[in-house]
């Protein structure tokens, strides 16, 4: 359903299921922005957080991000540190995650 909402919305879409594909993935070739479930089935979200704070201090830009999951504010902040307003509990409307990301990817030009 996401996918399908953010391709209707005009975003090219891929998808990896672990953090070392997305963080292998971010390494190559970053995309323009990364949605982030920060319950990976290998448990590597935080990694792949870690990434994607410290990218903008990298040659070749940095993409933009927004962190997702089932885990509440809260929870999610005492885990993993501040978002920056980057955050998303589920479940939400997709529709938030793409003003979410519009916004962002605006703010970045």
């Amino acid at each position: 359903m996401l996918r399908f909402s953010l391709r209707n919305a005009g975003f090219d879409t891929s998808e990896v299921a672990t953090g070392g594909e997305a963080l292998r993935i971010l390494g190559e070739e970053p995309p323009d922005a990364a949605i982030l479930d920060l319950q990976l089935p290998n448990g590597q979200g935080g990694a792949v957080l870690d990434w994607l704070r410290c990218s903008c201090e990298r040659p070749g830009g940095h993409p933009v991000w927004v962190v997702i999951s089932a885990l509440d504010g809260e929870e999610a902040i005492r885990r993993f540190g501040p978002l920056g307003g980057r955050f998303l509990a589920k479940p939400f409307d997709p529709w938030d995650l793409i003003t979410m990301l519009r916004t962002l990817l605006l703010l970045k030009e």
